[in-house]
């Protein structure tokens, strides 16, 4: 039996994953990504605080009467919305958004837009004035070939910014 043809081109495909991750391991993208929060929506807020809360025994770092974050991780969060606030509605199919938290927003924005993203909330200049009972943070939401929405945003009360 002549496995040469099969064993070659399992050999060439190795050397191949091997190439690519080890001349791109060390590249990291100019405008990376400092964290992740995943916002869930809900009608009845408060037991959806409990439940991140008291039994999952999560940190909260922001709490406002609408919108309540909690730390997963060192830079990965899950927020809670209460229905009517927020981007998007409590629904039966669950929606869920994903957010990118960056200290190079102009930069994602740019990018995507470049690229003909779909962006579904623009990025607001630098020096807008925040908007009462909002959250301290500047960003814009996209949408992804799935449809969906994926926000890119930086805090506003951080020091870095």
């Amino acid at each position: 039996m002549n496995y040469w043809p099969r064993n070659s081109l399992a050999a060439f495909a190795a050397l191949s994953v091997f190439f690519c991750l080890a001349t791109h391991a060390d590249e990291q993208p100019s405008s990376a990504i400092d964290g992740t929060v995943t916002f869930f929506y809900y009608e009845d807020l408060e037991a959806a605080t409990r439940f991140y809360n008291d039994l999952l025994q999560l940190r909260i770092t922001m709490d406002e009467d609408w919108v309540r974050i909690f730390q997963i991780t060192p830079t990965s969060s899950v927020g809670l919305v209460q229905q009517g606030r927020g981007f998007h509605d409590v629904s039966a199919d669950k929606p869920a958004m994903l957010s990118m938290i960056t200290k190079d927003v102009d930069e994602w924005y740019a990018r995507l837009r470049d690229a003909n993203v779909l962006i579904r909330s623009e990025l607001p200049p630098p020096d807008k004035e925040k908007e009462a009972g909002s959250a301290p943070v500047r960003g814009f939401i996209a949408e992804d070939p799935g449809g969906y929405t994926i926000e890119f945003f930086s805090w506003q009360n951080s020091p870095e910014n």
